[in-house]
């Protein structure tokens, strides 16, 4: 039997699929009591939300949409500068680390950009020393 590349990577991103939705389920309040359809819904758009904003390994991805829960996917619309964070070429560690500081004030303050917006720039000033490309790129 053999299996294709785009089955293995379909099973692949079911299991990590399963993965993330146990763990919401276990660890966010509210995220298992509300129906199966909707949880399935939800993780749909906010993986795709990541997708589009280039979270690309698993821990990028579930920061998004651990956000994307307390926010809805597609919160980077509520900032041009988190926007601007998304769209730029900084490795992803980088823009996840940033993003989980706007995240941590819009999440305390909603409604409070400017706040959320101070947030992301000192977290993302923290990670000035972890440079400007990916790991193990010359």
């Amino acid at each position: 039997m053999e299996i294709s590349r785009d089955q293995f990577d379909r099973i692949a991103a079911n299991a990590w699929r399963d993965r993330l939705a146990r763990a919401l389920r276990k660890s966010v309040a509210g995220y298992g009591d509300t129906s199966q359809q909707l949880r399935d819904d939800f993780l749909t758009l906010a993986i795709d939300a990541a997708e589009t904003a280039r979270f690309r390994t698993e821990q990028g991805a579930a920061g998004y949409v651990l956000g994307a829960w307390y926010l809805e996917p597609g919160f980077e619309s509520r900032s041009r500068l988190l926007g601007a964070l998304f769209a730029s070429a900084l490795p992803e560690f980088r823009r996840l680390h940033a993003m989980n500081g706007w995240l941590a004030v819009a999440i305390r303050e909603p409604g409070n950009v400017a706040a959320a917006d101070d947030g992301l720039r000192k977290a993302f000033e923290m990670t000035h020393a972890w440079g400007t490309r990916a790991a193990g790129a010359n």
